[in-house]
């Protein structure tokens, strides 16, 4: 192989060495990468493509996001972990990492693939898979792992960890839970005139333990209530997800 030809593999692996920092893995085989970074339009140049990568890490990928959901919410129920789980590994969120990695410029297209679709979340996406089915491939599980938490979990504070459920839902959720059975809202007290009322409602659990909220009006009271239950039975977490009480 005459200098000329060589020149822009080497450009190429300069390119890809740079990338492995914002990825936080350095491969031991670069072939791999550069394999996870070239598409199947490239086939006629007899080059392998990513779409054998792509395959095995969206499988590692949902698996990976699985188990971290689970370990991290253990009071959030079977149905709202699959919804927050099909959420992270869907186009939009991945294709959003692919963007913040710029993935597409390390991007290996033949002259069939028009520059609109490079930019398309299907490609995006599976790029992110791709890269990530290169990284599991080089450096094992635990770094796929690294890549799944550090690009790809990130999000799930807004996803999972409340903001996502007011404090009635939170309480409800804990309680399906640990088998407490469901809150029961009781209206205790309604003070003041007719135009400026205030109410006071008790949350009780079928054990005895309750709690007590006030409120303008009767769903602000209940979720004041919901709130100081879930403190209590929790041993002070805050039911908005914002840390000790």
């Amino acid at each position: 192989m005459n200098d000329r030809s060589q020149a822009p593999r080497d450009a190429r692996r300069r390119l890809l060495r740079a990338l492995q920092k914002d990825l936080g893995h350095v491969f031991e085989d670069l072939g791999i990468l550069d394999r996870a970074l070239t598409h199947a339009s490239t086939g006629n140049e007899g080059r392998p493509n990513y779409e054998r990568l792509e395959f095995l890490g969206d499988a590692f990928l949902n698996f990976a996001v699985a188990d971290e959901l689970f370990a991290m919410a253990p009071e959030i129920p079977e149905g709202r972990l699959t919804e927050t789980r099909a959420t992270l590994v869907s186009r939009r969120p991945l294709a959003a990492v692919a963007r913040q990695l710029d993935l597409v410029r390390h991007l290996e297209v033949g002259k069939g693939l028009k520059d609109n679709e490079l930019d398309s979340e299907r490609i995006l996406a599976d790029l992110v898979e791709a890269v990530l089915g290169a990284i599991y491939q080089d450096g094992g599980v635990r770094a796929a792992r690294k890549f799944v938490n550090k690009h790809i979990m990130a999000q799930r504070v807004e996803v999972v960890q409340p903001g996502a459920a007011d404090a009635k839902t939170r309480l409800l959720h804990f309680c399906q839970h640990h088998r407490l059975g469901q809150p029961k809202y009781e209206l205790l007290e309604t003070i003041g005139l007719q135009h400026e009322q205030e109410f006071r409602i008790a949350a009780r659990l079928h054990d005895g333990r309750y709690a007590e909220g006030r409120g303008r009006n009767k769903r602000a009271a209940e979720k004041q209530a919901a709130e100081a239950l879930y403190r209590l039975v929790t041993g002070g977490e805050r039911a908005d997800g914002l840390g000790p009480a």
